[in-house]
């Protein structure tokens, strides 16, 4: 695999997927929720090995779900 394959390789999962961390920090909740997220299908997750990726359009649209939710039930 040449450098360059490589470095499309890894610009596409960056581009495409978020990792754990990446993904709570995204959307501003606490481990335990995200946990929740997930372990409720609400949130996939992709496991390879010891490796736990997520869908970036998912966790995006996870996120604008959350706000209009906010709005609508906290306005204040």
């Amino acid at each position: 695999m040449t450098v360059n394959r490589q470095e499309e390789l890894l610009a596409f999962l960056n581009r495409e997927f978020l990792s754990r961390q990446e993904a709570i920090d995204y959307l501003e909740v606490s481990k335990q929720c995200f946990h929740s997220l997930v372990t409720r299908g609400k949130i996939t997750k992709i496991k390879k090995g010891s490796a736990v990726l997520f869908y970036r359009y998912e966790i995006e649209s996870r996120k604008q779900d959350a706000s209009g939710l906010r709005k609508k039930y906290r306005p204040w």
